[in-house]
């Protein structure tokens, strides 16, 4: 896991981020570079909504094998609730790396697991970001490409939540205190 600030100077003096500075390179990077960095609004409230601890019904529950029921928000939930934080345009998600694990198909079957691995970079509009990895698996599916495809797509929506925590209690990192999770629990009992 990293997290860092990162300023990306501003080589126009044109607030318009589809206006071109003049530059040697019309390379994507390069136009990328050229964009000024963005503010949020009201940063101290943005700060106020990350902190906020989830409430009973964004925290679900599911079997964790020996540990019995494991907390957690649901990969649609994270996404509204960081659209709602940051603006639609507040923030974006990258797939660093996306790695099969596994792939069996069982001889008598001919069924399919596979397993992937995905690491995942969100970044805001101020250039702050965190990454963080996910797994994704699916296991005696009978349709190799879905089997495929359900594994990938699982593990980019864990990556992005597990980097979207990161940021703080109402974006999912709020799960990972027994204590809170124990008194919402006990509240809406």
């Amino acid at each position: 896991m990293q997290s860092a600030l990162v300023h990306v100077p501003e080589a126009s003096t044109s607030l318009n981020p589809l206006d071109k500075a003049p530059g040697p390179s019309d390379s994507m990077l390069s136009d990328y570079l050229r964009l000024p960095v963005r503010e949020f609004d009201d940063p101290a409230e943005v700060q106020r909504l990350l902190q906020t601890n989830l409430e009973a019904h964004e925290i679900m529950h599911r079997e964790g094998g020996g540990a019995g029921k494991v907390p957690y928000m649901e990969g649609w939930r994270v996404i509204d609730k960081a659209q709602r934080i940051f603006g639609f345009d507040g923030w974006s998600s990258k797939i660093l790396e996306l790695r099969k694990e596994y792939e069996e198909q069982d001889k008598s079957s001919k069924r399919w697991s596979v397993g992937y691995s995905a690491s995942i970079r969100v970044e805001l509009k101020d250039g702050t970001f965190h990454e963080d990895v996910g797994f994704g698996s699916t296991i005696n599916e009978k349709d190799r490409g879905k089997a495929i495809e359900n594994a990938r797509k699982e593990a980019v929506t864990d990556g992005t939540k597990r980097a979207l925590r990161l940021f703080g209690a109402a974006l999912g990192n709020s799960v990972y205190d027994k204590l809170h999770v124990k008194e919402v629990r006990l509240a809406g009992a």
